[in-house]
């Protein structure tokens, strides 16, 4: 098994068996997960590793990389690639994630909510040789990004993706480049720079994603408030896939409260939008 040393604690780190890391965290853990604290924008993937990683999917990278902006958990960047087989260009996006430092959020359990329900994901498990009962575990964000993207493809709203990159405990997400705003950023524009934006449709289209993606079993954790990227011909990308909760939102339980609680979160959106421009 490999193991990977904590350069901050005097630790190690080590993969999760496959039928430990499928296991879910209970709804008080989940709660407390607040993303990484201290990270290092510099901690990304080697650009060798995701041109590699590319190749093998069918596509060709022919630019180097250029940032686009930062998140919470590292450097956005964006290149030109080709599809190797069609000769068609693309732009695609890589979302890095860097080394998950606030350690004192990882958790010290790890229990099953029910049979059917599983929340977000953790790949590691932090081993205190002196100390079993201290031993935690990381929320592997990148992995559930990619099991999420993965499976949710060919959903109106889901980007294209185009696989991830591991490099330790960091590495990178690869999807479609969508060339227009964050909504979140056009509705802090006064109602006539955003007159040729129509965002009931807008919103309209979230909503209907938010519920494929619910019917294929994931819910995402928090549409109203997630990054939403819109295209030039108005087309609406549901993104941040991190934290998710899976099950069958046709059972009675926690599964199907969440799912419902989103769905009215993004229906308050639409009334409080509607009230704002009336």
């Amino acid at each position: 098994m490999n193991k990977i040393k904590n350069k901050n604690f005097q630790e190690n780190i080590i993969p999760l068996k496959i039928e430990d890391k499928h296991r879910a965290l209970n709804t008080e853990e989940l709660n407390d997960i607040e993303g990484p604290a201290d990270n290092d924008p510099l901690i990304v993937a080697e650009f060798l590793k995701v041109s590699d990683k590319l190749r093998k999917n069918g596509v060709e990278v022919i630019s180097d990389r250029e940032q686009l902006s930062s998140s919470i958990f590292g450097p956005i960047y964006k290149f030109e690639a080709r599809e190797i087989i069609s000769d068609k260009k693309i732009t695609i996006v890589e979302r890095c994630f860097g080394e998950v430092q606030d350690i004192e959020r990882r958790f010290s359990s790890f229990k099953i909510d029910s049979l059917w329900q599983k929340d977000s994901e953790a790949r590691y498990e932090i081993i205190n040789k002196q100390n079993q009962e201290e031993n935690r575990l990381i929320i592997d964000y990148l992995y559930n990004e990619e099991q999420a993207l993965k499976n949710l493809q060919g959903i109106k709203g889901i980007p294209k993706f185009y696989g991830a990159v591991y490099d330790g405990l960091n590495g990178s997400i690869l999807e479609e480049y969508v060339d227009g705003p964050d909504l979140s950023m056009l509705l802090l524009k006064n109602e006539e720079d955003r007159q040729e934006w129509d965002i009931m449709a807008i919103l309209e289209q979230i909503k209907n994603t938010y519920k494929q993606a619910a019917e294929y079993g994931y819910i995402h954790n928090d549409p109203s408030h997630a990054t939403i990227m819109l295209s030039q011909k108005q087309e609406a990308y549901l993104a941040d896939w991190y934290l998710y909760s899976q099950g069958n939102i046709q059972e009675e339980g926690p599964i199907k409260d969440k799912y419902l609680q989103g769905l009215k979160d993004l229906e308050d959106l639409e009334k409080d939008l509607l009230i704002e421009n009336n």
